[in-house]
């Protein structure tokens, strides 16, 4: 329980700025704690908010085994930092495994919070993971709409014609980033083709569009993207 208490407290002032407290809280722990995994993720972000992402990777648990004693919330949080570490080091190869890895453990456990109170950081690398293309498409699809729930300065972006799309064309939104075409979003989204059709031509309509790459860009400088 001090463990656990000292990584909340130290994630607490990181959040605050106050990485060098939050590090002398983790630092003995780390040397005694029976399980020292919430710590050393504490001590990752500290180092994370400091700017050493190369730091933030090295004071991770090892999260990544089947085998790890690491509780899955925590993987799924050590995966993340593991991911953001990884992109700001400029190595988005690897942040795109670590992203997807900690989808693969977060989906059967129901895990979303972790993803959606991460932060503005978190939700650019779920948009970048959509483009780019992962297993979790209906998933991420999920996390960046709960995390734009907590952002309603990014829903009442003004659009093209004084219309704001609506959640489900929002969704169909982040489809048209993909290679996917109008059958195969019709069928993750469990609609009809027609439907998304409709949708489709909705967004056009409000984004002031002609075809998919345009709205694509432009729902990416209003900030839906």
């Amino acid at each position: 329980m001090e463990a656990w208490l000292a990584a909340v407290e130290a994630d607490l002032r990181t959040a605050h700025g106050d990485t060098g407290t939050a590090r002398e809280l983790l630092l003995p722990l780390l040397d005694t704690a029976t399980d020292v995994a919430p710590l050393a993720v504490a001590m990752s972000r500290a180092h994370l908010r400091d700017g050493d992402p190369g730091a933030a990777a090295r004071a991770l648990p090892a999260w990544q085994r089947a085998d790890t004693t690491c509780a899955a919330a925590v993987r799924v949080e050590a995966g993340l930092l593991d991911a953001l570490a990884a992109r700001r080091a400029g190595d988005r190869h690897r942040a795109a495994r670590a992203l997807e890895l900690a989808l693969d453990i977060a989906e059967p456990e129901g895990n979303r919070r972790a993803f959606v109170q991460a932060g503005p950081d978190v939700r650019a690398l779920l948009a970048e993971h959509l483009e780019a293309g992962t297993a979790h498409w209906p998933l991420v699809t999920e996390l960046i709409a709960a995390s734009d729930r907590g952002r309603p300065e990014t829903r009442e972006a003004p659009q093209a014609t004084g219309d704001a799309l609506t959640e489900r064309e929002l969704t169909v939104l982040r489809y048209l980033q993909s290679m996917l075409s109008n059958v195969e979003i019709a069928r993750e989204m469990s609609l009809s083709v027609n439907t998304v059709k409709t949708h489709v031509r909705n967004i056009y309509r409000k984004l002031d569009a002609t075809r998919r790459r345009e709205a694509v860009r432009r729902g990416r400088e209003l900030r839906l993207l």
